[in-house]
């Protein structure tokens, strides 16, 4: 089978190119990963379109009619079975398990996005696919920050710059790493989080108990309510409290955090701000998602059942949230500590000793 050329970004369609942009502002991806991400659907489209093996609804049409609607189960089943099927003139395959694996990530990703931005409602099941072909992805590896990282960064955030910086600003930057490392909020939650995402709501009528909820729209569209601790609440009110001291009384409909010139996050500047204090904190320059997954990693440290991790954190899948029960690693020591079979271990050696 002779192989493709893939087509150029510029060939493809508006929809493509949406996808590459969500990928940049929305979803955290570095460039190597928004490149490979293009490079796989790209490679999917140049084999449907060739190949009439594929019965692809794309056979014979130019890149710039890929869209959500030119895909199908069973063509993209056929079409990286055609792929993974491609040799060179010594049956070696020209397209690693690796690449493969890549390509049915990018895959996913352009429909998650064609869910969360497009409003699709049935798109093409990837996980599906990967058991008909039988490819199992690699484990994630997650970077998160470390409790002596993120006391570091609390303890920077926390320190006003008196250098004059256009950047820092204490009591939001407290607020904001907070936002990130202990609710596990996403870049793109934070940076369209308004001031009427938070509201008072009361948990149990008897006693009359109630807390502060942030309801957070997040990928797909999806909703969820995380109750903030008194220390999210406490942090939250210092930073509206000197923002109101500066820029007045804000709106419902303003966003829940500004720059030092009163507009609304964008990715980039969240990402220039994470640098800075990474920077000022002796750290090495990790991601916003890095911050999210503490959260994660936290939770999963302090036994925290992975049903209870997947709603916090919004996963579609428990399996998702199980990558944190292995990233917590050593720090679930503590856990095991605290359980009550171990504890009646300690009393039975005790016991055995004397």
């Amino acid at each position: 089978m002779r192989y493709r050329e893939l087509p150029t970004e510029e060939d493809m369609s508006p929809q493509f190119h949406e996808w590459l942009r969500w990928l940049r502002l929305y979803e955290d991806k570095p460039k190597h990963t928004v490149r490979a991400y293009s490079q796989g659907v790209r490679r999917v489209v140049a084999f449907a379109r060739a190949d009439p093996e594929s019965e692809s609804e794309m056979y014979g049409r130019p890149p710039s009619d890929f869209e959500v609607g030119t895909c199908s189960q069973a063509s993209l089943t056929d079409t990286v079975q055609l792929i993974r099927a491609d040799v060179d003139d010594a049956d070696r395959p020209r397209v690693s398990k690796a690449t493969i694996n890549q390509t049915l990530a990018a895959l996913k990703s352009f429909f998650d996005f064609a869910i969360a931005s497009l409003g699709a409602t049935e798109t093409p099941d990837v996980a599906r696919m990967r058991k008909v072909l039988k490819v199992e992805p690699p484990e994630p590896k997650p970077e998160y920050y470390r409790s002596p990282d993120i006391e570091s960064l609390f303890n920077v955030a926390k320190i006003q710059d008196n250098e004059g910086s256009q950047v820092r600003w204490a009591s939001r930057d407290l607020a904001m790493c907070a936002f990130f490392a202990v609710l596990g909020l996403r870049s793109a939650e934070l940076t369209e989080a308004d001031r009427g995402w938070l509201s008072r709501a009361r948990l149990e009528d008897n006693d009359r108990k109630a807390t502060w909820i942030l309801e957070v729209t997040g990928k797909g569209r999806r909703t969820r309510r995380l109750p903030l601790s008194a220390q999210l609440v406490d942090a939250h009110g210092r930073w509206q409290e000197e923002r109101a001291g500066r820029f007045g009384p804000s709106r419902p409909d303003e966003p829940m955090f500004v720059t030092n010139d009163g507009e609304r996050f964008n990715y980039n500047r969240l990402r220039y701000w994470l640098r800075v204090l990474n920077h000022a904190a002796g750290l090495k320059n990790r991601s916003l998602h890095s911050l999210r997954h503490t959260a994660g990693v936290q939770l999963a440290a302090d036994g925290v059942q992975m049903n209870v991790i997947q709603k916090l954190m919004g996963h579609a899948t428990i399996k998702t949230a199980g990558i944190y029960t292995d990233l917590a690693g050593g720090e679930l020591g503590g856990v095991l500590e605290r359980s009550e079979a171990n504890r009646l271990l300690g009393e039975a050696l005790q016991e055995a000793g004397r």
